[in-house]
């Protein structure tokens, strides 16, 4: 089987990371054959046995004029091109495809509903369990440290965590909070401006050459989101050895349990869409902050849990999501869809 994955731009991201690793995962299936030369050029002879995939935004892909075995669409439903007021393009260019993969049926609910016309099917993501290993913590150090990781935004929930930090925590004790990103937004430098002097909540503005190096570090990670297409910074966590305070909502649904930490549970308010992709109706669902508050601090009381809830995590994500299931698992359906 010959593969050519395909993506808009290699600027470093989060859509970079997925290329990359599913890549790599394919690289390492002795029967499939992958076009190393870039996403872009494919100067190739041999086209008709060649398999086309496009992942990122469909409006920016650009399907060859070469006759092709198949074609493959992979994407979510945050994409910016699914809530334009013409999405004509991205509607073409997805029933150009053979078939369309998705990460969870949360990403898939929204082109289950759309005027496509073509298979979908679920295609989990997952991690690169060479780097993300699991890490034995110390529970029990004097100071115990929360982590959110990732862009932050009113979607990833990052303002809930201050909210809850401050019902949960006195300023004396021995706790600390880390919002990492790797760019700056609004909502991070407004946080920083306000909170920056808090003696228990450190920001950080930087780009790792692993996020490891953040997971290492801390004892839990805090996921207050109000959507997510999958939320790689979760199972990456999990990985590790940390257990997880997460939204009851969205993608994570799919794969968290109790078992791996505890549930932020959602309130009764609702939030605009529109505070973060601007000119979209609709709304989203606020997690508690009462919840997330509580949660925290049973964690912080709890140390010996989060251990055994950090192993159990990490025990399931390394046998069920890493890289090469999500590779493994696109070459099942594409087997099936070539019979």
């Amino acid at each position: 089987m010959k593969l050519w994955l395909r993506i808009k731009n290699l600027e470093f991201s989060s859509w970079f990371i997925v290329w990359r690793e599913l890549l790599k995962s394919f690289e390492q299936i002795p029967e499939v054959e992958v076009w190393k030369q870039g996403p872009r050029s494919f100067p190739h002879p041999d086209t008709k046995d060649w398999i086309e995939m496009w992942w990122g935004d469909p409006e920016f892909w650009e399907w060859s004029q070469y006759e092709v075995k198949l074609r493959i669409g992979l994407c979510l439903s945050e994409h910016q091109s699914f809530f334009t007021d013409n999405p004509s393009t991205m509607i073409q260019n997805i029933n150009q495809c053979d078939f369309l993969l998705c990460p969870s049926y949360a990403a898939m609910q929204a082109y289950l509903e759309a005027p496509i016309e073509i298979p979908i099917y679920l295609m989990p993501f997952g991690v690169d369990e060479a780097e993300f290993r699991y890490y034995s913590r110390d529970f029990e150090e004097d100071t115990f440290k929360f982590l959110h990781l990732g862009v932050t935004q009113f979607r990833k929930g990052s303002w809930l965590i201050i909210d809850a930090w401050l019902k949960a925590f006195k300023k004396e004790e021995p706790v600390s909070l880390t919002i990492a990103t790797s760019k700056n937004t609004p909502m991070f430098s407004q946080l920083q401006k306000e909170f920056g002097e808090h003696p228990q909540i450190t920001f950080t503005k930087r780009k790792v050459a692993s996020s490891t190096e953040h997971y290492y570090q801390h004892h839990v990670l805090i996921s207050p989101h109000l959507a997510e297409g999958f939320a790689l910074c979760i199972p990456e966590a999990m990985a590790t050895g940390m257990p997880c305070i997460v939204s009851r909502c969205s993608a994570p649904r799919e794969y968290f349990q109790k078992e791996f930490g505890w549930w932020i549970e959602m309130s009764e308010l609702y939030s605009p869409v529109n505070q973060c992709k601007s000119g979209i109706s609709g709304l989203w669902r606020l997690p508690d902050a009462d919840s997330l508050a509580e949660k925290m601090r049973y964690a912080y009381e709890h140390r010996r849990e989060c251990l055994e809830k950090g192993q159990v995590a990490s025990d399931f994500v390394l046998a069920n999501l890493t890289w090469a299931h999500s590779a493994n698992k696109a070459l099942e359906i594409i087997k099936g869809q070539l019979k």
